[in-house]
């Protein structure tokens, strides 16, 4: 990385830690690091009540926030101050000491870029790192930049950063501190921007899911944890997309399905505002976006342990209502999903089988042949969830001389 021509650092009346030499560019990098971790140790040990101190060291503050050390090319030197300026946080609070919004949007921006240091757990210096991230969770830094206008710019980059870096040699105590960091800032603001939420759905998308299977579990564990919070962006996010039609609105729209399946998955209650958006969409007028629809129902409805059609009888009864759908693609899923629904849902039979009834004269002859392939697989896993009227309508098909004959098996 490239950086400007260094800015040099104001050295007059600026009170240094007992031992430690003014820090000035005339200085190697060496005697410099040597120096500011004489520094680290000064902050690392003042506590909030400690008001001589404060005030004594308040120029040092200042002057390592100061361009030339925010923009230091040496690796070292940029981790040191890091964890100088996020003691000086935790020491100065509730107030920080950089009365500049410019100012604090710098500092956030360069610690943000520190934490990458995260990635390698095997780095001698990974302890260090492990203070920054720490010492930021437990104060809550971040939440200084609420009063900024641009604070979104900083969330961003944390997230993309947090999540970027995780991996499987880290600890349960980073992955905390790593959701203590994010989820006070969802719970803590005053709502979660589209493109802050895109930085977190992005991992729950099948190709981002199996690149970096550490960051989907950061991700699902963050909504879990906010979902009182960030349940109303969410559904703001699909209603634009799924009702109003506004792709544009993120990069994520084209995988909505996908999303809205991951989400169920984390927590139905992520989607407590969803389902009667995907109610309307099941009466839209284009039949293919209706046979989407009911793809992704199917495998909500269907889950082993999916609760939703007790929960959500309207949104059941409108799923049930598409086995009559005009469109015969939409119809045959519905009948499929029916023998994968009756061996985890057998208390959902009585509603299956008015519409397999239906269905089994269907004037098309693959929706006729799938529903008696639908019973048989459900009776061939457990002859107790297929009830007699389903075994009737297997007796009556077989006695069908239209099309083509299904197997069937000794069910009775």
């Amino acid at each position: 990385m490239e950086f400007p021509q260094q800015q040099k650092p104001a050295g007059e009346g600026i009170i240094y830690p007992p031992g430690v030499k003014e820090i000035t560019d005339k200085i190697s990098n060496d005697e410099m690091v040597k120096r500011l971790k004489m520094v680290v140790k000064t902050y690392m040990d003042m506590d909030q009540d400690s008001e001589e101190e404060k005030q004594q060291y308040l120029g040092l503050a200042l002057h390592l926030a100061s361009e030339f050390f925010l923009r230091n090319p040496n690796k070292d030197v940029r981790l040191l101050v890091a964890c100088c300026l996020a003691d000086i946080f935790r020491i100065y609070a509730p107030e920080a000491p950089y009365t500049s919004h410019d100012k604090l949007k710098d500092i956030f921006l360069f610690i943000t870029r520190q934490l990458k240091g995260l990635e390698d757990t095997k780095s001698p210096q990974f302890n260090r790192y492990f203070y920054l991230l720490e010492n930021l969770a437990w104060v809550k830094s971040y939440n200084i930049c609420f009063e900024l206008e641009d604070c979104n710019e900083i969330f961003i980059q944390l997230f993309k950063t947090l999540f970027s870096v995780i991996n499987n040699s880290h600890n349960h105590k980073v992955q905390m501190h790593m959701l203590d960091l994010m989820s006070s800032i969802i719970m803590e603001g005053d709502g979660v921007t589209q493109e802050l939420l895109d930085t977190i759905l992005i991992n729950l998308i099948p190709a981002h899911k199996n690149l970096n299977k550490q960051a989907y579990d950061l991700a699902k564990t963050l909504l879990k944890r906010t979902v009182q919070t960030i349940e109303t962006c969410i559904a703001n996010f699909f209603n634009q997309v799924l009702v109003m039609g506004k792709s544009s609105v993120s990069d994520l729209s084209e995988h909505v399905f996908d999303l809205i399946q991951e989400l169920f998955a984390i927590d139905p209650m992520l989607l407590t505002s969803v389902m009667p958006q995907l109610e309307f969409k099941l009466k839209s007028n284009d039949g293919e976006e209706r046979l989407a629809v009911v793809r992704l129902l199917a495998k909500l409805f269907g889950a082993k342990d999916s609760e939703l059609a007790s929960q959500n009888r309207p949104l059941w009864q409108c799923f049930l209502g598409r086995f009559n759908d005009i469109h015969v693609p939409v119809r045959l899923e519905c009948v499929k999903f029916a023998s994968h629904c009756l061996m985890n849902h057998p208390d959902l039979a009585k509603d299956l089988t008015e519409y397999l009834k239906v269905r089994s004269h269907d004037p098309e002859e693959a929706i006729r042949h799938d529903v008696i392939v639908t019973i048989i697989n459900a009776g061939k896993k457990d002859l107790n969830l297929v009830n007699d009227q389903l075994l009737g309508f297997v007796r009556e098909r077989t006695l069908d001389k239209r099309g083509k004959k299904v197997k069937v098996l000794k069910l009775f």
